[in-house]
């Protein structure tokens, strides 16, 4: 039997547990996040306390629901840090370290099961050059962004069957995307400075929030000149709202993490 906790960010959710590179197998990961045979999640989140850096550490492996480990996921940082911050006694800033680098996390407790997380994101590349991605018979032109993993933000809001099929065809062996890529679908706001986003992320699908893609959309924002980068973007996601900020060359993402249940696992 193996202990777990189950966090979301924003509907984006996760299990978490406790352990090491070999801790689960791909096939494992997929069981778990079952949402019919197993606990359910877009993800599973494996971490252990880091004894060797300044400061208070926590390192972190990403597994999407198809198994697939992925370089960065911003919710999962986020739901990390109030994990260890409540399970751990960590400190109120600590830092996440996954395959994309080190975040340093600020948290502050909203309620008995919520709190609030801000995550530097590190510097974020973009550039400003707009490419025309064809996939399923769509042509939409994108802005390519990294942020530890890759997305491809597109300023249109189409039709819900459109973004589906756009966004399997860009991670289905597309000769752009090599390794898949997340796909952002963004439009302004009304009233307000951001933008209304819809996700299809890389091996999961359609997805309540993705930090990482909530950052990716206001730099992309800001390096075409959408939006003023002295200007923090409020990006509404299906699951909620993120803020997101940019600070001396490097990206802040504020926004909640929630633990929902705890349980033990069964292997057999």
């Amino acid at each position: 039997m193996t202990s777990f906790f189950k966090y979301h960010g924003l509907g984006n959710d996760f299990v978490i547990i406790e352990g090491d590179d070999d801790t689960v197998s791909a096939e494992e990961v997929i069981a778990i996040c079952d949402r019919h045979r197993g606990i359910g999640a877009d993800g599973v989140l494996v971490i252990r306390r880091r004894g060797d850096v300044d400061g208070y550490g926590v390192q972190m492996i990403i597994y999407n629901r198809d198994g697939g480990r992925s370089e960065m996921c911003g919710n999962g940082v986020r739901c990390v840090a109030a994990f260890a911050r409540r399970h751990w006694k960590a400190p109120p800033e600590l830092f996440v370290f996954s395959d994309a680098g080190d975040h340093r996390c600020q948290v502050e407790a909203k309620s008995s099961s919520v709190d609030m997380v801000t995550v530097d994101m590190g510097v974020v590349d973009a550039s400003p050059a707009q490419q025309m991605l064809e996939a399923d018979g769509h042509r939409f032109e994108y802005v390519s962004v990294n942020t530890g993993n890759p997305h491809a933000v597109i300023f249109e809001l189409p039709e819900a069957e459109t973004m589906k099929r756009v966004g399997r065809a860009a991670n289905d062996d597309h000769p752009l995307f090599s390794q898949g890529v997340n796909v952002e679908f963004a439009t302004e706001l009304e009233g307000d400075q951001g933008y209304r986003v819809v996700v299809y992320e890389r091996g999961v699908g359609f997805t309540q929030a993705c930090g990482t893609g909530a950052c990716a959309v206001a730099e992309a924002a800001w390096v075409t000149q959408r939006m003023a980068r002295d200007r923090s973007v409020a990006v509404d996601l299906p699951g909620g709202r993120l803020t997101i900020q940019g600070e001396e060359g490097r990206v802040l993402m504020t926004g909640m993490a929630q633990e929902v249940f705890s349980g033990r696992w069964s292997r057999d």
